[in-house]
């Protein structure tokens, strides 16, 4: 993306923040059909979510350094480093791993769903487990393409 169409804090900061406890609710709302009157259901529906958006932001950060190594070394190794070092300090853009959302909510989805397809009476195991599956599949998409967007800023 082109530094002028990134978006403004006033619109990533509570992306960031909405996306964060979004998950939470999400979650408790997902207990309440699967699992009604459940509190054990409830807590770990709550922290499901909001966990794996931060592992996400956890792996995002360790998926940037082999970037940020290739551009020191391409830094170092052409002839003229000045004007390089104005470059790159100048531009704005999208550090790259944002697609380690995907993986990372859908781990800790599923590992909610085994808890989730036990304690659940509404539907079978397998059934809870796929609808786990789904959700933290469609949630780690959402914060990947928001990432990938601008919406979700890198972690500084």
């Amino acid at each position: 993306m082109k530094p002028s169409s990134l978006p403004s804090s006033r619109i990533t900061i509570p992306t960031f923040f909405g996306m964060f406890l979004g998950g939470g609710f999400v979650g408790i709302q997902v207990s309440h059909v699967l699992a009604p009157d459940s509190g054990l259901a409830e807590f770990i529906n709550f922290l499901t979510f909001p966990a794996g958006f931060m592992i996400g932001v956890i792996f995002w950060e360790g998926t940037a350094i082999p970037a940020a190594i290739r551009r020191f070394i391409h830094l170092y190794s052409s002839g003229n480093r000045s004007s390089e070092r104005v470059r790159i300090n100048t531009v704005k853009s999208i550090t790259p791993g944002t697609f380690a959302f995907v993986p990372a909510l859908l781990i800790t989805s599923v590992f909610a769903g085994f808890i989730m397809a036990a304690i659940s009476d509404i539907a079978g195991f397998f059934w809870v487990l796929c609808i786990y599956c789904f959700i933290g599949l469609v949630y780690g998409v959402i914060c990947w393409r928001l990432a990938q967007a601008g919406y979700l800023p890198f972690p500084h």
